[in-house]
């Protein structure tokens, strides 16, 4: 019976070895990282203010929707509209999901200091519902550097109803690298921001799911902006995606969109059209505009 378990134990340890091994080599660098970091002049975004908020909330939301996941499971599809909103002479800056007594987190903006970054506060002041699941709390700060091409949530806490009716608590730490696209308006100014990283959810202070994370952000530019945030989790139960997919305003002091957040049971490389239409402008191809 041992040999037998012996035997076994190795053939699924070679095949484990087999397919770890299957490309020879770890993945490589970014393509854009492959000569090392890049200029300072280049290494920089003219990120706003409503973008920094509107992005840490959309992070935030997406790390309270992991911890859902993580107890409910990533086998059924579901979404749920979301809006997005910050607006700097108002002071205000929030994300909610538009379902009966949904999650609503606010951002503070704290001041900017010379030569090192921001602070974003995230914080949701009333317990609301995800799927019809509890959120009780989610708080957190996400710290951009000087020159906005870095994102880094150390830690934020997130409360969820539990599988026993109880509460559980997750902490979730994500990097972000934020760069231009290179696209230009006719004055030569950047509109495109993207940003990719990973994160990591942990429970009673151990991880316990991977997330590859990836974004894009369009500003108004003869058409509607629009902003695509995406998750894929490498490390965990099952495949999942998360998506929030929104289109609307992102102007100086303005940024308001809605769209949906949206929870799939597919694989990383499953193509995400919101993701590839995003700042597509339909007057870039050929109509029918019917007879002449």
């Amino acid at each position: 019976m041992n040999a037998k378990k012996s035997i076994l134990t190795a053939a699924v340890l070679m095949g484990i070895s087999s397919i770890a091994s299957a490309n020879g080599n770890p993945p490589g660098a970014p393509g854009i990282y492959k000569n090392g970091p890049a200029t300072p002049e280049l290494n920089m975004t003219n990120m706003r203010t409503v973008e920094k908020a509107a992005f840490a909330l959309e992070e935030a939301l997406m790390q309270a929707t992991e911890a859902h996941i993580y107890v409910k499971g990533c086998e059924q599809e579901f979404s749920v509209p979301v809006s997005v909103y910050a607006h700097d002479p108002s002071k205000s800056y929030y994300i909610k999901t538009n379902g009966l007594n949904g999650v609503k987190l606010l951002a503070t903006p704290k001041a900017s200091v010379k030569g090192f970054g921001q602070h974003f506060d995230v914080d949701q002041p009333v317990q609301g519902y995800l799927d019809g699941n509890e959120v009780y709390k989610v708080r957190g700060r996400y710290t951009f550097n000087a020159v906005n091409n870095m994102m880094v949530n150390e830690k934020t806490q997130v409360d969820v109803k539990s599988q026993l009716g109880g509460v559980d608590t997750y902490y979730s730490t994500v990097i972000k690298d934020f760069f231009h696209g290179d696209t230009y308006d006719t004055s030569g100014n950047f509109y495109e921001i993207y940003d990719y990283g990973l994160q990591s959810l942990s429970k009673f202070g151990y991880p316990v799911n991977k997330w590859w994370q990836q974004s894009k952000a369009v500003r108004d530019n003869g058409q509607e902006a629009c902003t695509v945030f995406q998750k894929d989790r490498l490390v965990g139960v099952s495949a999942c995606r998360i998506v929030i997919a929104t289109e609307g305003f992102s102007q100086p002091g303005y940024f308001s969109q809605t769209g949906t957040l949206t929870i799939s049971p597919v694989t990383p490389s499953t193509p995400n059209t919101a993701m590839t239409s995003c700042g597509v402008n339909p007057i870039d191809f050929p109509q029918d505009n019917g007879p002449l």
